[in-house]
């Protein structure tokens, strides 16, 4: 009798423990399951790093405090607090791919919830699909002409009808002679913002972004729309091209690197372990 008493208070403490977990999870108990798989082979990925996100107003997202391994077959099923008005975003990180994000409307998500109420976690349908592409990352090269030196005029179309080789990753694209190039790709181009654009003569060795009163570098200038201009040439050339084009601009911008505005967008986490930048576990 003794033994019996004590099973079942052990069943409804864990029966109890089941419902306080349901209570943090999507609909009052759903999981939410996301597939990751490889872009171009649509191979599901094993042991992929998968985390859920508030999403904020604009771009913002609150710190990851649900995170989970896919397993062999590419699904990892995660907890997460109630949907707020934004949404949410699910980042994928895997060895050897680059780290993929994917925002969930809070309407998508409340469907989802609806037609799930009534499966099981295996019956129902992944909820997520995020594709990842693999290393290195993508990058557009400008090949100049022998010699070069000046303003590079770009035009940069990028075109969803345009298919992505398998495996290409550097995408590189002739300046004519008189300095104009036409960037047309497909539009995960748009990963490579202008600013991180680089350049080469022929086949010799990229020109270094930094620039002195000796050393001829490639860095970007002004962009409005698709239109982008960059300068091939000594931090001299750089700053009289910049007064012609940009008198507008103070010389504080003369020595940077890079366009502010572009701060802090790289598109890969530069971490040592392969971790959401912003995770933190309850």
């Amino acid at each position: 009798m003794r033994k019996r008493r004590f099973a079942r208070r052990l069943l409804c403490l864990l029966f109890l423990f089941c419902q306080a977990i349901g209570c943090q999870t999507f609909g009052g108990g759903q999981e939410l399951t996301v597939l990751v798989r490889d872009a171009e082979t649509k191979a599901p990925i094993a042991t992929a790093e998968v985390y859920l996100c508030q999403r904020l107003k604009q771009d913002e997202v609150a710190p990851c405090r649900s995170m989970g391994l896919t397993q062999a077959d590419g699904i990892a099923r995660l907890r997460a607090e109630p949907v707020g008005e934004h949404g949410m975003q699910v980042q994928a990180v895997a060895q050897g791919y680059l780290p993929e994000k994917l925002n969930l409307p809070a309407e998508a998500l409340k469907k989802t919830t609806a037609r799930s109420s009534h499966q099981s976690a295996k019956q129902r349908p992944v909820d997520a699909l995020v594709e990842v592409y693999r290393e290195p990352d993508f990058r557009v090269e400008l090949v100049l002409p022998p010699g070069y030196r000046g303003l590079v005029k770009a035009e940069v179309q990028l075109l969803d009808t345009l298919p992505l080789p398998q495996g290409q990753r550097c995408f590189r694209f002739p300046v004519s002679a008189s300095g104009d190039v036409l960037v047309k790709g497909p539009s995960l181009l748009r990963r490579v913002p202008p600013p991180e654009f680089r350049a080469r003569y022929g086949d010799g060795p990229l020109l270094s972004t930094t620039m002195d009163a000796q050393t001829v570098g490639f860095r970007w200038l002004k962009g409005v729309g698709n239109q982008h201009l960059f300068v091939v040439g000594n931090q001299l050339d750089y700053e009289a091209l910049h007064r012609q084009v940009a008198p507008e601009e103070t010389q504080a911008a003369f020595g940077a690197v890079d366009d502010p505005a572009w701060a802090g967008r790289s598109h890969k986490y530069r971490y040592g372990k392969i971790t959401a930048p912003n995770y933190e576990p309850k």
